[in-house]
């Protein structure tokens, strides 16, 4: 075995490396932009409001036969 493939094998390794690394750093820059925005706190539009029970509430003609889903003033038990 000739001496010269030492040498050779070493820049083929350090070559590989090199665009391993180039093309990977990208990919752990987003995943690390996507952790970073994930952690932040959820922040609520300027000028928006907490909905009041009323806004929350189904209107009646949505309520009509069939419609699967109990009104406040019936008694359903499970």
């Amino acid at each position: 075995m000739s001496l010269w493939l030492i040498p050779v094998g070493i820049a083929a390794w350090f070559l590989v490396a090199i665009v391993v690394g180039l093309c990977v750093s990208p990919l752990l820059g987003r995943c690390s932009q996507a952790r970073e925005a994930a952690a932040q706190p959820w922040t609520r539009a300027s000028g928006a409001h907490e909905p009041t029970w009323q806004d929350r509430q189904v209107s009646p003609e949505l309520l009509g036969a069939g419609a699967g889903i109990a009104r406040r003033d019936q008694n359903v038990t499970l």
